[in-house]
C-alpha cells in the first residue's frame, strides 16, 4: 500500500511540475517603460522601470538581479535590481527599482554614438537573476551577450 502512495504521489508532483513549466513559459512581458531616473553623483543613479507582465501561471520571486551592459564587448555599465514578486493569473504592472553605476574606465560620451545608430547594434548585456516559486524552490539563471536590440524588440 505505501508502495501505491509513493507511486501515486511521484506521478502527481510529475503532473504538476511539467504543467508549472508549461505554463512558466507562457509569461510575457507586455510593456516596459522607464518613469524615474536620479543621479547619484555623476558616475551613478537610481531609475524606476514600470514592467508589464502577463502572468497566466504561479507566484515567482525575482532576486539578486544583477547585469552589466556592454558597448562593443566593453563594460560600460552595472545595474542591479530590487528583488520583486510576481503575482499569480494576473496581468499587472511592476515597479522595478534599478541601481546603476558607471565603468570607472568608460567614456559616458560614447553614448552620443547612438543618438547618430539608434539600432542598438554594439550593446550587449549580461544578466544573472534567482527565480523562485512560492514554495522556495528556486534557481540560478545567468545569460551572457545577449543583443539589447533584440531584447527591445520582444516588448
Amino acid at each position: 500500500m505505501k508502495r501505491v502512495v509513493k507511486l501515486f504521489a511521484i506521478a502527481l508532483l510529475v503532473l504538476m511540475a511539467s504543467s508549472c513549466t508549461k505554463s512558466l513559459k507562457d509569461i510575457k512581458i507586455t510593456s516596459c517603460k522607464v518613469t524615474s531616473i536620479s543621479p547619484r553623483g555623476l558616475a551613478a543613479f537610481d531609475a524606476t522601470v514600470d514592467l508589464g507582465v502577463d502572468n497566466p501561471s504561479v507566484q515567482f520571486a525575482l532576486s539578486k538581479m544583477n547585469a552589466v551592459v556592454k558597448m562593443d564587448g566593453t563594460p560600460c555599465l552595472y545595474v542591479t535590481a530590487d528583488d520583486v514578486t510576481v503575482a499569480p493569473r494576473t496581468e499587472q504592472v511592476y515597479a522595478l527599482i534599478l541601481h546603476g553605476t558607471m565603468d570607472e574606465g568608460f567614456n559616458p560620451f560614447s553614448l552620443l554614438t547612438l543618438i547618430n545608430s539608434p539600432d542598438l547594434e554594439p550593446v550587449t548585456i549580461d544578466v544573472s537573476y534567482h527565480g523562485a516559486l512560492k514554495s522556495g524552490l528556486g534557481k540560478d539563471f545567468e545569460y551572457k551577450d545577449l543583443p539589447l536590440k533584440d531584447l527591445l524588440s520582444g516588448i
